[in-house]
């Protein structure tokens, strides 16, 4: 287990103070985050040290502080001359600071404005170079009259390695609201209960009245037990007990890139009150639709203006730097390569294309079709990810956030064909399969879905941001032997299998947006009766949760339903990679995190469970995909 031991000492008080770390099935704390303060009251960190940039001979430290005083970054282990002290300069960054309409928010069920922290961010950040592949180093950052101690390992190399372990999931979208906030739990109408199940708690039952109920496609529908905040933290939790090498993000961070109560919420989980994980486990993560959001801060803006979504966007692009920073220096890293031994991951940006599509104007590529995705060609294929703004707007924009910049010079790149983006993702996957690497791909918007974001704004039921437009990268994929896509905002656990000639081989394609927001099942669409049947415009679908996971409900000792096992929950992905004598082997494990109630239908904890739908992929010496595991030894 990797929980480090974590610790600010308050210098002027010489009193230790230990920020509580919760075991995974512990019960969400109700009492004030503990903090170490400087002499003038502020937080001596904003923002505790997190880990960004890994490499087996690198790593990346940021941290964020309310003043602009430098902190101290010592760190020993293998490679170093005794202990390094390397000194930060911090930068003011100004477009993190809170809003009038931020400052003035109300929430229902909370204090009003105790969600907010103070009002500068100093960006700190420290390179330590010279380091050792595979090797445990231990480091202190002393900033404001405290420190805070933790560790970490670089990667190893990709000749010399035992076993890679990544988790994936998507769609966190933090926000102070789901500290109160229950999501809705769909059903699936057709193979909700597993046999000899009970139905669900109904309207006016204890279930209802405890955590609430909604209306989904006009049926009554139930919230989860757990609000969105607790069960953030017991996904986080349960994580951080797998001890990963790498935590993979696929977008939607926050509720809303420009809305900085949302981002201050984020790190509360991973490097703030609530954990540390991203202290030991760099974070790799992607921009989604929300990135580009600015919640109650102007929206997507106008035609007129969207400045709103140039300034969402650079807040997370202030909060992340990437490897990509200096292959695409236009658009600040938003798409990037990590190498983690054998394994490479790429991660695109699927947040625009060209030529723009839009439902509502009628603004679309190619004629409208119907039926499953068999109908779908390159004739038809959408273009576009993002109904809410063109690219042109957004260059309009980014000239007037930024007024040294021209339109031209927007970091918003295209995901089409023969763009920079497009280019920059052929060359690394041709220079990973060269090397023998096992590549993971991640983006945001799920190309193979059958949720509500499924079909493309040229369909019959069409969606304004759908990620179909992605599928122009398949036979990419295809040709450089891709084993595993990663993607989120369908807010469903899906996998699909694309192989596109039918030689057996092929990639398996994930939507893991079940991090601690939305639970939601497929797209349904109303039929002439009256009823609603499913769409199911992804043919390459293999699993769903919510389809393939019914639940199984019994009656408890006062005769009430209760949940035994099976449907949606909030969960993960677990990615293994493990060395054989001939090639290696990727095992996907879909984790789910189980609330367990009690008598009065709250939640107790949390288990850790699987579904089943583990996943085990063979891969060649060189890091292709293999239809059945190696037999012969290495050459």
């Amino acid at each position: 287990m990797k929980r480090p031991s974590i610790t600010l000492l308050a210098a002027a008080t010489a009193c230790v103070v230990v920020l509580p770390v919760l075991p995974a099935t512990a019960v969400t704390p109700t009492a004030a985050p503990v903090r170490a303060a400087d002499s003038q009251g502020h937080d001596a960190f904003r923002v505790l040290p997190y880990l960004q940039r890994p490499a087996h001979d690198q790593m990346t430290l940021t941290w964020f502080t309310e003043t602009e005083e430098p902190g101290e970054l010592s760190i020993v282990g293998p490679g170093l001359r005794g202990r390094v002290t390397l000194v930060s300069e911090p930068s003011r960054e100004p477009l993190l600071d809170y809003t009038d309409a931020e400052r003035a928010q109300t929430i229902p069920g909370l204090e009003q404005g105790s969600w907010l922290e103070g009002e500068s961010n100093y960006k700190h950040t420290v390179t330590v170079t010279g380091l050792r592949a595979d090797k445990p180093y231990r480091y202190t950052v002393s900033q404001g009259g405290a420190e805070f101690t933790s560790r970490f390992r670089t990667a190893s190399t990709s000749d010399r390695w035992r076993s890679v372990r990544l988790v994936a999931f998507a769609d966190t979208e933090t926000e102070p609201f789901g500290r109160v906030e229950k999501r809705e739990w769909e059903l699936n109408p057709v193979s909700g209960y597993a046999d000899g199940s009970l139905e669900r708690p109904g309207p006016g039952s204890v279930w209802a009245d405890t955590h609430g109920s909604t209306t989904r496609y006009g049926e009554f529908t139930l919230r989860y037990p757990m609000d969105q905040d607790r069960a953030m933290q017991e996904n986080v939790g349960w994580i951080e007990e797998a001890d990963p090498d790498l935590l993979l993000i696929a977008g939607d961070l926050a509720q809303g890139g420009g809305y900085q109560p949302g981002w201050d919420e984020f790190f509360g989980y991973f490097a703030g009150e609530h954990g540390t994980l991203a202290s030991t486990t760099p974070l790799i993560t992607a921009l989604g639709n929300w990135e580009t959001f600015a919640a109650i801060n102007g929206g997507y803006g106008t035609p007129q203006d969207r400045s709103p979504v140039v300034r969402s966007r650079n807040k997370y692009l202030t909060y992340f730097d990437t490897f990509g920073d200096e292959e695409n220096p236009q658009f600040r890293g938003s798409y990037h390569r990590v190498d983690h031994g054998p394994v490479t991951v790429l991660t695109l940006d699927s947040t625009n294309g060209v030529p723009d599509e839009n439902t509502r104007t009628g603004m679309l590529s190619n004629p409208v079709f119907s039926g499953d995705d068999t109908g779908l060609t390159q004739d038809t294929l959408s273009t576009d990810t993002q109904g809410e703004f063109t690219a042109e707007q957004y260059g309009e924009a980014f000239a007037r956030v930024f007024p040294r910049s021209t339109p031209a010079e927007a970091d918003l790149p295209n995901l089409n064909e023969g763009t920079e983006q497009w280019d920059w993702a052929q060359e690394q996957l041709a220079d990973a399969r060269a090397k023998g690497q096992v590549v993971v791909v991640q983006f945001h918007h799920a190309a193979y879905s059958n949720g509500v974001h499924g079909t493309p704004p040229n369909h019959e039921y069409p969606d304004n941001q759908s990620g179909v437009a992605m599928r122009a990268y398949t036979p990419m994929f295809s040709e450089h032997g891709v084993a595993v896509v990663i993607s989120g905002h369908d807010e469903m656990f899906e996998r699909s299998f694309v192989d596109e000639d039918g030689d057996g081989v092929g990639f398996q394609s994930y939507d893991v947006g079940v991090a601690a927001d939305g639970l939601r099942g497929e797209q349904l669409a109303l039929q002439p009766g009256g009823t609603y049947a499913p769409i199911r415009f992804n043919t390459r679908s293999q699993w769903m949760a919510a389809t393939d996971e019914p639940e199984m409900w019994v009656s408890d000792d006062q005769g009430r339903p209760r949940l035994q096992d099976g449907g949606l929950h909030y969960g993960h992905l677990q990615i293994d990679v493990t060395n054989r004598p001939c090639g290696a082997q990727m095992t996907l494990t879909p984790v789910y995190v189980f609330p367990i109630l009690d008598e009065d239908y709250q939640v107790r904890e949390t288990e850790r469970r699987v579904y089943d739908d583990v996943v085990t992929v063979p891969l060649a010496e060189d890091g292709t995909v293999l239809t059945e595991p190696c037999r012969q030894g290495r050459s």
